[in-house]
């Protein structure tokens, strides 16, 4: 039995504290919850808050709301683990605590998140003057322009790291740092740009669609991008044509009697809801025919993950509004597609990323574990076959990182190693790709190096890429920016 000890703030447990608390309890550990008086907000930080309360007029309960209950204390048994929450600068002896750019404290994780800097936290403890690293990484910040937001995001995956180190046990360092100082929270600069990014959506949302995505292709006349890691210097995108009240994204490519099948997210604007659509290329390279929608569910459809197995081909699409995923049967291809099964039950599952190596089958995807974002959380499965049975590698995530981690096409070989691109989401979603080398591949988990992170290609007006996709010859894009309502 393991035991572990909370130690939360002397205001008062919060909604994290106690979602923590409960899911320890789900993990088979038990919880002791005790009290220790905090440090108070600095002046500038505490006005923040108390403006920010005024201007998002929040409609349902915070992480940092008062939770029912109060700490109790157990006096039976030493703990297996002491996790400080209290936000102390100087925590619990013998405790493990977040550490925020290598320093302590919540004055740490307020200053990192206003100075707008990546989001890397951690789990550590104190060794002399130094800290030991037990566990780190890059999280996603949806909302960058709301400290609250933020702070939930950092609570959020605090409880999906704390879970994993309670259950993995003791664990070797990942390194020693020294301690660093917290650092003094730009609160004004942070209110500034957090203001003027949302005076320009708002505007921008009057007059264009913010996230409008569209498909490109070229036909390489060298090394494509998955060989070369890098943007041809100037290079011919033909894209496809939408009338604006709709946008395409996550190409996805099957090869079939030498004609080149694209498959696709369509997202009309009217309803707000993801299907799933078609188009052939032509001899010239162009699209025989304008998208057909092939695919329509109940809920969003996206990233069409087609593959073909003994003898028949399969889409398994992104439907994590129904917490699967579900594979179709074409019957017949391309335009027809039957429901054959369900691979993946009870799981909120991102652009699920299928593959094969060394006769096993494979599959990364995004999750939303401890219901926190769908952009850094990377989970593994496995199987002996593309129908399953799946299982996932160990329990949660095998990757928390921000720009590595949600998958942005098939994986590829390239010099006899396994590579995958991914969505670099560090400065937003679908801001970019990283390129990583799958190093280690086995039940225990994923590995990797990122090689190289790229933004969009030169010579387009983007934003943002989150899909790279080969086939045929070809190779597809898709590119965010934004597009007009009216005549743009």
């Amino acid at each position: 039995m393991t035991l572990a000890r909370l130690v939360t703030p002397g205001a008062g447990l919060r909604r994290w504290h106690r979602i923590l608390s409960d899911a320890l309890s789900r993990d088979g550990v038990v919880v002791e919850l005790v009290s220790r008086e905090a440090p108070q907000r600095p002046a500038a930080v505490a006005l923040l808050d108390e403006l920010e309360a005024l201007l998002l007029a929040r409609r349902r309960a915070g992480l940092f709301d008062p939770a029912p209950g109060a700490a109790t204390h157990r006096t039976e048994g030493q703990p297996d683990w002491i996790f400080d929450l209290s936000g102390r600068p100087e925590p619990e002896p013998g405790s493990v605590f977040p550490v925020y750019g290598g320093a302590v404290g919540d004055d740490a994780r307020d200053a990192l998140l206003l100075c707008g800097a990546p989001a890397r936290i951690g789990l550590a403890k104190k060794d002399g003057d130094r800290l030991l690293l037990l566990a780190q990484a890059q999280i996603a910040i949806e909302r960058p322009g709301s400290l609250a937001h933020a702070r939930e995001a950092v609570a959020t995956r605090l409880v999906t790291m704390i879970r994993a180190l309670a259950r993995r046990g003791t664990v070797t360092p990942l390194e020693v740092i020294n301690v660093a100082p917290a650092g003094a929270g730009a609160v004004a600069g942070f209110l500034a740009r957090s203001l003027a990014q949302r005076a320009r959506s708002r505007l921008g949302r009057l007059l264009a669609y913010e996230g409008h995505w569209r498909i490109g292709w070229r036909r390489p006349q060298d090394d494509g991008v998955r060989e070369r890691l890098e943007w041809p210097g100037a290079a011919r995108w033909t894209f496809l044509a939408d009338d604006r009240k709709r946008y395409y994204a996550d190409p996805l490519v099957f090869v079939k009697d030498g004609v080149t099948h694209v498959f696709c997210e369509e997202y009309p604007y009217a309803t707000r809801k993801g299907v799933i659509s078609w188009f052939p290329l032509d001899s010239s390279g162009g699209p025989a025919h304008a998208p057909r929608v092939v695919l329509e569910a109940p809920v969003h459809l996206s990233y069409p993950f087609v593959f073909e197995h003994e003898g028949q081909i399969w889409m398994a699409p992104e439907s994590s509004g129904s917490r699967s995923l579900a594979l179709y049967r074409a019957d017949p291809f391309p335009d027809k597609w039957v429901l054959d099964r369900v691979l993946v039950a009870d799981a909120d599952l991102s652009d699920a990323t299928l593959f094969e190596h060394e006769g096993r089958w494979w599959m990364t995807a995004t999750t939303r574990e401890d219901d926190g974002s769908s952009w850094d959380c990377m989970s593994l499965y496995a199987a002996p076959s593309p129908l399953g049975p799946w299982r996932q590698c160990g329990k949660g995530p095998a990757l928390i990182d921000t720009g590595a981690a949600r998958p942005a096409g098939r994986v590829f070989r390239r010099d006899d190693g396994l590579w995958r691109p991914a969505q670099d989401c560090a400065a937003g979603y679908g801001a970019g790709l990283s390129l990583c080398r799958i190093d280690h591949l086995d039940e225990t988990g994923l590995r990797q190096t990122i090689a190289r992170r790229l933004g969009p290609p030169p010579g387009v007006r983007a934003v943002g890429v989150h899909t790279l996709e080969a086939g045929g010859g070809y190779e597809f894009i898709d590119l965010c920016g934004w597009r007009g309502k009216a005549g743009a």
